[in-house]
């Protein structure tokens, strides 16, 4: 590019964090404007609580996310060798109550390492299907730092700013060529925005300290090691629920079914527990939405809006791919309008 192209990211997720990093790698001069920032624990910034494994659902469809997710796993499993990313490499047991219909073929088990059907014998009671392979878990707090660190080691610039209206990260100032809209839940009360096919998929999980557990089960019921001996037991996925206090009964629940699902947690007889967390994932009824809407400035100038969010409870897996296409989006949109101004001139 002869001239760098200005754009202001909103949301400091792993989406926001992820899109600005690759846009900043790019050329482009990015700026991140967001409320929360990794480190923060605030109900209405999802990214904190997620459980974070690289997990294929059996049960998505939609080919456009499998391949966010193949171009994710592929990025994952580069920066798994990178101890400083917070990313392990860990067993995967998906246990599923009823098989799913998936169809002829299962689409990851190619490229994932030691991917095999678990044979009907081996599955705990009341369990129809499962699969294991190795995989990639994510330390959320480590990963999302890093990833700012990366940014900011790149040129990139952030801002903490409460932002009212989409019109606020632009309208005013005409050196913004680009907007990237990483709202997640909030893009459903976000002024401008306002998208009410967004609601929150409220989760609820059990931070425990057992080092001993290396492998991940999987299931509505998971079991997720990180690095440093955290494991994460959950969990729920209660679809519109606005509560944003743990659930003492939810949490004791939690809890049979995670020593159902893997009795060695209790080796050492009691738990020791370190939080309880309560998250919003970001469902979109439609799912994720990457599209492009040009808007005008004050002076009139065309700014290119790229929304990015509604990843649900496959936002770190989708992440990289997702945030790829957003980037693309915004490159065909830049040589698009050069294109215009040139004929213009």
């Amino acid at each position: 590019m002869s001239k760098k192209i200005n754009v202001n990211v909103i949301g400091a997720g792993v989406i926001g964090l992820t899109t600005a990093l690759i846009l900043q790698r790019n050329g482009y001069q990015v700026e991140i404007l967001s409320e929360h920032w990794p480190g923060d624990l605030d109900i209405n910034y999802s990214s904190p609580w997620a459980a974070a494994t690289w997990r294929a659902s059996l049960y998505i469809k939609d080919e456009r996310v499998q391949e966010y997710e193949r171009i994710s796993w592929n990025e994952f499993w580069t920066l798994s060798e990178n101890p400083e990313t917070g990313l392990m490499r860990v067993h995967i047991y998906d246990f599923m109550d009823k098989k799913p219909d998936f169809g002829s073929d299962i689409w990851f088990k190619d490229f994932v390492p030691e991917f095999r059907v678990i044979p009907l014998e081996e599955l705990p009671s009341g369990v129809e299907y499962g699969v294991s392979y190795i995989t990639v878990s994510l330390n959320v707090q480590k990963y999302l730092q890093w990833l700012l660190d990366q940014f900011i080691a790149s040129g990139g610039k952030r801002k903490k700013i409460h932002l009212s209206h989409i019109n606020e990260s632009f309208f005013a100032d005409n050196e913004i060529d680009v907007v990237v809209n990483c709202t997640g839940v909030n893009a459903r009360t976000f002024s401008g925005v306002m998208d009410k096919t967004v609601f929150p998929s409220r989760g609820q999980t059990i931070s425990v300290w057992a080092p001993h557990i290396k492998n991940n089960q999987d299931s509505f019921t998971f079991v997720v090691p990180r690095k440093g001996g955290e494991v994460i037991l959950g969990g729920t996925m209660e679809m519109n629920d606005f509560s944003e206090n743990p659930d003492p009964k939810t949490a004791e629940e939690i809890i049979q079914r995670c020593v159902k699902l893997c009795p060695e947690l209790t080796l050492d007889k009691n738990l020791q527990i370190i939080r309880h967390n309560v998250g919003r994932r970001p469902y979109r009824t439609n799912g994720i939405r990457i599209e492009v809407e040009i808007i005008k400035n004050s002076t009139n100038k065309d700014v290119i809006i790229c929304h990015n969010y509604g990843h649900h409870s496959y936002g770190y897996s989708s992440s990289w791919g997702s945030c790829l296409e957003a980037f693309k989006l915004i490159e065909e949109n830049i040589q698009r309008n050069i294109k215009v101004d040139q004929i213009c001139d």
